[in-house]
């Protein structure tokens, strides 16, 4: 059973594919570009490698990460000339060409709107499963079944849980998707010494399938709270993405890779266990923020918020520091950008 299962799920993973261009996002206010992968590249900051054309003529930029490592990432940034953003003119193309030109993207500008993309589908281009024959759904499906029956017999057999998880991510992530959820509460007490690990496999998989219900809506907008989160992973799929709810999870921080959120406006990470922002880059578009019942003690544990450009409104009640005597004029002096604070 288990050598099928392992040539089923596994092979089409060998040969993994070149890096493809997932979505080119343009916007107009902050005279930037992002380009988003689907593997981690490497891009020198000055790359031939990289090539932008603005209106068919090639364009001089610098590229960089989102948290500003320019290490190899998913996704790389760029500063366009102001001359490649005239108001006047009735729309502007932008292309992005990869590996010589073997892949490139392309998307227009219109007169008038903040910003444009071109993204491709999660969904079909089968992103976070391998598309499946009828032949391979059939042997899948029965292998389930068989170890469901074995898992019947064995209640704590946890190589048999984990591959009833993987098997049900393969067949279809949504419609398991609670069946999922059940199985993994028995695979972590079946496990405890790897409740951390499974933990973040779990948050994995509910935020692709957060990600999946997100296109089929055709929303920008996504709501992770009450998820039992420990961890944030996808957020390169996550770059139009205007409203985000974390809240009433078990988060203890923010990720670098949260700045890949290019259009992030309303955060939400009410009742986690965020106890500093310390590392977290600039989010360009973030206009409100509310981190109320976390644990963050200190004000300056929120000193990286005063280079947030677009920051307006925060909210921090419920939090230690709101105790802290003076602590409404120390956070106004610290973010004096910041119009409305909530202690």
């Amino acid at each position: 059973m288990f050598h099928s299962l392992y040539g089923c799920l596994c092979f089409p993973l060998l040969g993994d594919p070149e890096p493809t261009i997932r979505c080119v996002y343009v916007n107009r206010e902050n005279t930037s570009l992002a380009v988003a992968f689907s593997h981690p590249v490497a891009v020198a900051p000055a790359s031939h490698d990289l090539i932008v054309f603005g209106d068919e003529s090639p364009l001089v930029v610098r590229w960089r990460t989102p948290d500003g490592k320019n290490k190899p990432g998913y996704m790389w940034l760029c500063d366009l000339p102001t001359s490649a953003l005239n108001d006047h003119w009735p729309q502007h193309t932008f292309r992005v060409l990869w590996a010589e030109g073997h892949v490139q993207k392309e998307c227009v500008l219109f007169k008038g709107h903040k910003d444009c993309w071109n993204q491709d589908s999660v969904t079909e281009e089968q992103v976070f499963r391998c598309e499946l024959s009828f032949e391979k759904s059939t042997v899948l499906q029965s292998e389930l079944e068989s170890c469901k029956e074995l898992q019947a017999l064995e209640p704590e057999n946890k190589w048999c849980l984990l591959t009833i998880i993987l098997l049900m991510r393969a067949l279809d992530p949504l419609v398991y998707e609670q069946e999922t959820l059940r199985y993994f509460a028995a695979l972590k007490a079946a496990d405890p010494m790897r409740s951390s690990y499974l933990n973040d496999l779990r948050s994995k998989f509910l935020i692709e399938n957060s990600v999946l219900k997100m296109e089929y809506a055709d929303s920008r907008v996504v709501d992770l709270s009450q998820k039992g989160l420990t961890s944030l992973c996808h957020l390169e799929h996550l770059l139009l993405v205007t409203h985000l709810n974390l809240s009433d999870n078990l988060l203890s921080a923010f990720p670098p890779t949260l700045a890949m959120m290019r259009c992030l406006e309303v955060m939400e990470a009410d009742d986690n266990r965020i106890e500093s922002l310390e590392g977290l880059p600039p989010l360009p578009s973030l206009e409100e923020l509310s981190l109320r019942n976390n644990r963050i003690q200190q004000a300056s544990a929120l000193r990286t918020l005063a280079v947030f450009p677009a920051l307006v409104q925060l909210n921090l009640q419920g939090n230690p520091l709101c105790q802290t005597p003076g602590i409404q004029s120390e956070l106004a002096t610290l973010l004096p950008n910041v119009t409305t604070i909530l202690t």
